[in-house]
């Protein structure tokens, strides 16, 4: 009986559990809310969402040689102020700015902001109910020190939204071979994408891969404290290495500008080779363009892809099929001054020596080459000395007539006149001096580089190695490639021979670009005529030289053009002699065996955000020279970068987030030193002579100085 009454009651509960539930499930779908509590489930999904946010890849860097910072990333940050108490926190942290008064007071002298003004706009904001405020201008693009300083205040409230930028820390420094990347976004991804040069042909390599972030967010979608769900870190990109030397390549762009500037010329454009390894080491061509600005008129790097008629520079070529065929006597005499073309009895052209067909009489052959003479071109293809079929063979090997790459750069094809089908003897002729077939400043030197290696072509190239960051493993290493034996080594010799009469003859067209430093250059000049409105111009010409040196071995090739008028005569010497006596010391110190000693060596760590006075400290106990770029307390920026060996006296640079610089004595230092540091300290540098150390500065030791002011130093 007991039992029978237990089990009603129970029933009943159940039953009455049971009309709970359904009735609570039928409320909750028409209200949202629990019957009992109130609580509103519906927002309380809300606030317990999930999103996804992507965690961006770092692009990579671009160096110089020597480690010169060409490309890097420039991260600039929003500060966002959150005012609701609404904002979730984290245990006892809180997600919002509870004190106005103190957090206007810290912030304000970081951000260059009256504190009133600050505390006002912060507690109106509040007062109207707003969310969280952002501060304009004054708040907008933060350097990662500034975005460091307020983080070290641990002020609450106070979140960032960043944003990243390409910079170029050395402007149009062999702008046309780095490019430039573009940042957009879409669809709300921040891109980063490659558009022109070596920024473009390695975007893939440069860009690393994003990774992800999936988050609980509060009912305003904001991330909850400690509340990632799930995450993957993104694979950064791999910086690139140049072969450019940044001290050659600042000082041929320093003349190069120059004569740009003074000349009138419409282009000038110069290259120059580690002649054994195909090594670019400095690449220049004016007009250019800052990819910082983009002022870009035309988008074609004209070293690798003009097409030009390169007049005498194509000589030596011609010479060289002649001794290959075994056909060529430094001995024969021809008469030179005019030679006639016949397409059978009909005169068709009279080609004339460049003195207006005067001509320099009887003359031999190798006196042809040093007068630059294009009779004797004349009577080398016309009379047997060389023959069409193995011309055109050699000419190929060689690498003209046909398109190239250089580390995914375009170069041009040019264009092959003397083979068409409608061409005849005179387009035959005149190709062997460099006038209707049309080169490649990039071809010319490419061939060039078969005088400077036993009778084979090196391939140029400009991207040393690629090294991911990250852990520190070198991913490509360039190596030296070679082309097929075009010249017997006997061949070579005798055309480098012969190329140094034109330096060194009194009637060498070349005498002009004998080198001060007592190296003996070998060479060619060349003078070709420019294609203007459908005839050839009468007053734009382009003027070539092709160098190497020295002359026993080359290790160093050359070339330099300007389309201009006769103005050229008085720059291209100067700039020739001036580069190539740089370009030797850099080769010999690049190929030099290192004398320091083990023991005197030190690998640099990296001291970002370090202590300056921790990291000057540690740099002087190793005897090396530390120079401190502001009055910051801590390391933004160092140079050289980590991981270089350096010996003791080496100058160290750090760069700090302080504003005011304090200029050290800069007496005796070199040009490269004095570059780096106004690079670093973002100051104009303006450089009176090409060589040798400071002898006297504009602005006195122990001076303040800013980012963007002027200073001049002199060299000797």
């Amino acid at each position: 009986m007991k039992k029978s009454k237990s089990a009603k009651i129970t029933a009943v509960v159940f039953a009455i559990i049971i009309f709970a539930l359904v009735v609570n499930i039928v409320f909750l779908g028409a209200t949202g809310k629990h019957l009992i509590s109130g609580e509103n489930i519906a927002e309380f999904a809300r606030n317990r969402s999930k999103k996804e946010a992507v965690e961006y890849a770092q692009r990579g860097q671009i160096y110089t040689s020597d480690q010169e910072k060409v490309a890097v990333n420039v991260k600039k940050y929003k500060i966002i102020l959150v005012l609701s108490s609404n904002r979730t926190g984290y245990g006892e942290k809180l997600a919002y700015v509870k004190n106005i008064s103190k957090t206007a007071s810290k912030l304000a002298p970081i951000l260059g902001m009256d504190e009133n003004e600050l505390t006002t706009k912060l507690q109106s904001a509040k007062d109207a109910g707003r969310y969280q405020v952002e501060l304009g201008s004054q708040g907008n693009n933060l350097s990662a020190s500034i975005k460091k300083q307020i983080e070290d205040l641990n002020l609450s409230g106070i979140e960032f939204s960043e944003s990243n930028s390409r910079y170029y820390p050395l402007g149009d420094f062999c702008s046309y071979i780095v490019g430039y990347a573009k940042s957009y976004e879409d669809q709300s991804i921040k891109k980063m994408v490659g558009e022109m040069g070596l920024e473009l042909s390695y975007d893939k390599t440069l860009k690393g891969k994003n990774g992800y972030k999936v988050y609980q967010t509060d009912a305003n979608g904001y991330a909850l404290v400690d509340g990632t769900l799930r995450e993957k870190d993104p694979t950064n990109g791999q910086d690139i290495y140049l072969t450019i030397d940044s001290g050659l390549q600042r000082d041929l762009d320093y003349l190069m500008s120059n004569a740009y500037n003074e000349s009138g010329a419409q282009v000038v454009t110069a290259g120059v080779m580690e002649i054994k390894t195909g090594r670019i080491l400095a690449m220049s061509t004016y007009p250019s363009f800052n990819p910082n600005e983009r002022n870009i008129s035309t988008f074609n790097n004209y070293f690798l892809e003009g097409t030009i008629e390169c007049g005498s520079v194509f000589k030596p070529f011609i010479y060289a099929d002649s001794i290959e065929e075994g056909k060529y006597d430094h001995n024969a005499y021809y008469n030179s001054g005019m030679y006639n073309v016949y397409y059978g009895n009909k005169l068709v052209a009279t080609i004339k020596d460049h003195n207006h067909g005067q001509g320099w009489g009887s003359i031999t052959y190798d006196q042809g080459l040093y007068h630059s003479s294009n009779v004797a071109i004349c009577n080398l293809l016309d009379k047997g000395y060389v023959t069409k079929e193995v011309l055109t063979e050699k000419l190929n090997d060689l690498g003209f007539f046909q398109g190239d790459t250089m580390d995914g750069l375009a170069c041009s094809s040019s264009i092959n006149a003397y083979t068409r089908s409608s061409a005849g003897k005179l387009e035959y002729l005149t190709t062997g001096f460099g006038q209707g077939s049309t080169v490649t400043p990039y071809q010319l030197l490419k061939a060039y580089s078969v005088f400077g290696n036993g009778g084979k072509t090196v391939q140029p190239h400009v991207v040393e190695k690629i090294v991911d960051p990250d852990i520190n493993k070198v991913t490509y290493q360039a190596t030296t490639q070679y082309s097929k034996q075009i010249f017997s080594e006997n061949t070579v010799k005798e055309v480098r021979d012969l190329m140094l009469g034109v330096i060194e003859d009194q009637q060498g067209t070349g005498k002009n670009y004998r080198l001060d430093n007592g190296v003996r250059m070998i060479g060619k000049t060349g003078t070709g005529q420019v294609v203007e409105n459908g005839g050839y111009s009468t007053s734009v010409y382009m003027h070539s030289f092709v160098g190497l040196a020295p002359y026993e071995d080359p290790q160093v090739v050359m070339f330099i053009t300007f389309k201009s008028g006769d103005s050229y005569a008085q720059y291209m010497p100067n700039i020739v002699k001036q580069t190539m006596t740089s370009a030797l010391q850099v080769v010999n110190q690049y190929n030099a065996p290192d004398e320091k000693t083990v023991d005197e060596s030190y690998t640099l760590d990296s001291y970002t955000n370090q202590s300056v006075n921790y990291v000057k400290s540690k740099l002087e106990s190793k005897s090396l020279n530390v120079q401190v770029i502001g009055n910051g307390g801590s390391v933004i920026e160092q140079y050289p970068l980590a991981r270089s060996k350096v010996t003791s006296g080496d100058k160290i640079f750090i760069k700090t987030e302080g504003t005011d610089i304090t200029l050290p004595d800069l007496t005796g230092w070199s040009k490269k030193e004095v570059q780096t540091y106004a690079s670093l300290a973002e100051i104009q540098l303006v450089i009176e002579g090409t060589s040798g150390h400071v002898t006297s500065q504009s602005i006195e030791a122990n001076q303040v100085i800013h980012k963007g002011d002027s200073l001049s130093i002199t060299l000797s």
